[in-house]
């Protein structure tokens, strides 16, 4: 499995939320939707995922720069923050590998 596509999964899994930033604008914000949040990272070459819990709040849980082609399935995450949150998802991704 793509690695952006699994990073959104267990996002929305663990009950957050996610834009996306694809250079210009924000083309989802604070969505729930796995197929709008993918569909936002397709039609370009590179975008940015933004991803915050779901309460009133909305605190930042992490940050991925993302890209759905041209790379291996592992690399389509290309950046994304160091934080207890996406450690979790890299080692869950990780394990899923094997």
């Amino acid at each position: 499995m793509k690695a952006y596509k699994h990073l959104v999964r267990y996002s929305l899994k663990a009950g957050h939320v996610i834009s996306v930033w694809d250079g210009e604008e924000w083309q989802v914000k604070r969505s729930s939707s796995f197929k709008a949040i993918c569909e936002a990272v397709e039609s370009v070459e590179e975008a940015q995922l933004r991803i915050r819990r779901a309460d009133t709040e909305g605190k930042e849980m992490g940050w991925a720069l993302v890209s759905a082609f041209g790379l291996e399935d592992d690399e389509t995450v290309c950046d994304h923050t160091v934080n207890e949150f996406m450690d979790a998802w890299s080692n869950s991704y990780e394990t899923s590998l094997v």
